[in-house]
């Protein structure tokens, strides 16, 4: 009987001791694993509001394990004051390893996502679609654009031999009705009667309300490119990006060999018809993506434009947003090339409609081109020159909106810039001086004027989403290693783990191994149990 009873006691002892040992190591692991996480990347969250563990000096994964392990180890063995053995002694515990069951990087769209609206949330925003639609409404304009196929064949020289016919029909009515001593003067001085004809030509265009030929005079403009017209090219960085490992974006250039080649790669591809302002406008106030918009107020929040003078992170960030290229010139010049679009088109909603404008514009399309005698042509160089007015009236805005001020969202008379007779005369202290006229941003809703970072907004809604994360986190990793560890991985910040914690335990008194108990064949209990430790809601604690 008595055999019989301490059996049971001590049965019932060892049970108590396996299955408290479950506990003892839940216990031990979840503070190991809460430990680990309290090391997490301050730079990350103090500069991005980013929680995560690891992500440099080589941090990932395996590191996070060995760590867990070792963490938990200590934890087992701990001996509390005035005791004389460890809790450790009790339960004898062997084997222990740690592996991770799930373990959710912060790169993975859900994780990223969940952290940003806990970031939005923290910012007081309740409704994020209604925060966009507040800065980035506003009111349509309408505009159209036309093809300059005639006036492409004009300046690629097509219509040279219409001007030799005419010049020598001419020459023969003037071999009429002119002095022999005329055409002895001609001869004399080896001027065919071409020359005779484009210097008339030429004299028109001085008496021209346009005072010369703006095709020429745009054709040497945009010859040093469209970012030297808006900004001074010299105070602008050309600093890498470190663009590519996430994203990557095709060039996209104007041919200027031609005027008319530069409107049309300018303002009739599929470019331009996404960049409508209208169109633009109909993407804010209907994009339903609400994923998008999170990542949109984030970037707003987090990165800084060309005109901020003052940015924790990286400068011209939210440019690269927009264009993805690997230094902030490209991306800026990217930026203002797309502004330019916007604008020109908008402009040209106006000077189609100013009368002035159809007349004076008229006048010289008919001295350059008249002697042709082709309506199409005529009308062709009319509507370009239109388009050159309007496309100078933009580069005062894209300048405006460079140095921090407001533009209207549509123009009228009031507020156009650019008069007619100087449009042959501009450059890039002209753009600046007329920009000058414009007040500085306030910021908030868009009503009649708009601002630079409210149409970067814009242009990041035709983005796409896969994008935008991307280049985020391109900008970010970027940024935390020119300041911080050139070591910085985005894909190896752990904001969330599962993990399995084996052990075994002996069964049967097998610690005692004199006497009698010497003979008892031991077993080992090969038990687990499982942690998690999450930023995130999609594991709980």
């Amino acid at each position: 009987m008595f055999t019989i009873m301490l059996s049971l006691i001590t049965a019932f002892i060892e049970n108590v001791r396996v299955i408290t040992s479950e506990s003892y190591v839940s216990v031990a692991a979840n503070c190991a694993i809460e430990m680990i996480f309290g090391n997490y990347n301050k730079e990350l969250y103090e500069e991005y509001g980013l929680f995560a563990y690891g992500g440099y000096d080589g941090i990932g994964v395996s590191e996070f394990e060995s760590e867990l392990l070792e963490v938990i180890n200590k934890n087992l063995e701990y001996k509390p004051e005035k005791s004389l053995k460890a809790y450790s002694n009790l339960y004898r515990l062997e084997e222990i390893s740690c592996e991770t069951e799930g373990i959710y990087i912060l790169d993975e769209d859900e994780v990223l996502l969940k952290q940003i609206s806990d970031y939005i949330a923290a910012s007081a925003v309740d409704n994020i679609k209604e925060t966009i639609m507040k800065k980035a409404g506003g009111t349509k304009s309408n505009f159209k654009k036309d093809i300059f196929d005639e006036t492409e064949k004009y300046e690629d020289g097509d219509y040279d031999t219409v001007n030799k016919t005419n010049s020598e029909t001419d020459n023969e009515t003037n071999n009429k009705t002119n002095s022999e001593t005329d055409k002895e003067t001609n001869n004399e001085t080896g001027e065919s009667s071409s020359d005779n004809t484009n210097k008339n030509i030429d004299e028109e265009l001085k008496s021209d309300a346009a005072g010369g030929n703006p095709l020429e005079a745009l054709k040497t403009l945009i010859n040093n490119g469209l970012l030297s017209l808006v900004c001074d090219v010299s105070k602008v960085s050309e600093a890498k990006t470190g663009a590519g490992e996430y994203s990557s974006n095709q060039e996209s250039s104007d041919d200027s060999s031609s005027v008319s080649k530069f409107f049309k790669s300018l303002l009739t591809g599929d470019e331009s018809k996404e960049l409508e302002q209208d169109k633009l406008f109909d993407e804010a106030q209907n994009n339903g993506n609400t994923d998008k918009l999170k990542y949109i107020y984030y970037a707003e929040n987090v990165l800084s434009s060309y005109i901020d003078t003052e940015y924790n992170t990286v400068h011209y960030g939210l440019e690269y947003l927009i264009a993805g290229k690997e230094n902030n010139k490209k991306n800026l010049a990217y930026v203002v090339r797309r502004l330019l679009i916007i604008r020109t088109l908008i402009n040209m909603a106006y000077v189609t409609t100013n009368a002035s404008f159809q007349s004076k514009s008229l006048t010289t399309a008919t001295t350059i081109a008249g002697f042709t005698g082709i309506a199409p042509l005529v009308t062709g160089l009319q509507w370009l020159i239109l388009a050159i007015l309007s496309f100078e009236e933009a580069c005062i805005d894209v300048t405006a909106l460079l140095d921090g001020k407001e533009v209207p969202l549509i123009k009228n008379s009031a507020n156009f810039k650019m008069k007619y007779e100087e449009i042959c005369t501009v450059s890039h202290s002209f753009f600046k001086s007329k920009s000058e006229a414009y007040n500085k941003a306030k910021g908030g809703t868009i009503s009649t004027n708009i601002s630079y970072n409210q149409y970067l907004m814009l242009l990041e809604l035709c983005v796409s989403e896969e994008k935008l994360k991307n280049r985020i986190i391109d900008m970010i990793q970027f940024d935390l290693r020119e300041r911080f560890n050139q070591t910085f991985e985005f894909s190896d910040c752990i904001c969330a783990a599962e993990c399995k914690v084996n052990y075994n335990i002996p069964y049967s008194y097998s610690y005692i191994k004199k006497g009698l108990f010497g003979k008892i064949k031991t077993q080992n209990s090969g038990r687990y149990i499982m942690t998690s430790y999450s930023y995130i809601g999609d594991i709980q604690n």
